[in-house]
Order: structure tokens, then sequence, then C-alpha cells
């Protein structure tokens, strides 16, 4: 299992100040242009943001080929601060393997 965040339309600069800042010991990826960010933003899903910035606020697993296993988008409504319901998901993911 890898933990990666992925910067949306930041430089590489801004981006490894952040990760350093943050002390992340784990990859940033970066996506200069936000094409992977709107590839996974479900239709519907927050209207009123351009695509690319859907994702930005959410939690997502994917497998190995790339494939959405949970989605959670972060909004006040559903806001879980704990994580447990994508922990519980990766729980799961985990045990199935």
């Amino acid at each position: 299992m890898q933990v990666v965040v992925i910067d949306v339309e930041e430089t590489k600069e801004k981006t490894e100040e952040y990760a350093k800042r943050s002390r992340f010991t784990f990859p940033v990826l970066l996506d200069f242009d936000g094409k992977v960010a709107t590839s996974y933003a479900p239709s519907g899903a927050q209207p009123d943001l351009p695509r690319d910035q859907v994702p930005i606020a959410s939690n997502l697993i994917l497998d190995r080929g790339g494939r959405i296993q949970f989605y959670s988008l972060l909004d006040t409504a559903s806001f879980d601060a704990k994580l447990v319901t994508l922990t519980a998901r990766l729980e799961e993911l985990l045990s199935a393997k």
C-alpha cells in the first residue's frame, strides 16, 4: 500500500516547500495541468467548482489499476475529521488480499 498526496496546479518549488514543511515521508505527485484531478472528479459532485478542483477536497483509495475503491468528498455536511469511513474501507480492502 502506498500513501501519496497529489498536488494540483502548483509549481514544483511550492509543492516541495509544502511537503518539507508538513514533514511528509511519502511521495507528492505533481498534476501541473489538473488533468489527473479532472479524471477523478465524479460528474455532478460540487457542480460550482471547476472539475480539476473537486478532488482537491476529497479522500480516494485507488487500486493498482487506478480504479476508485473509495471516494469521499470532504464537505461540511459529511466531514469525517477522524477518517473513520476511510479507515474502515481501507482495512476492508487490505483484509481481502
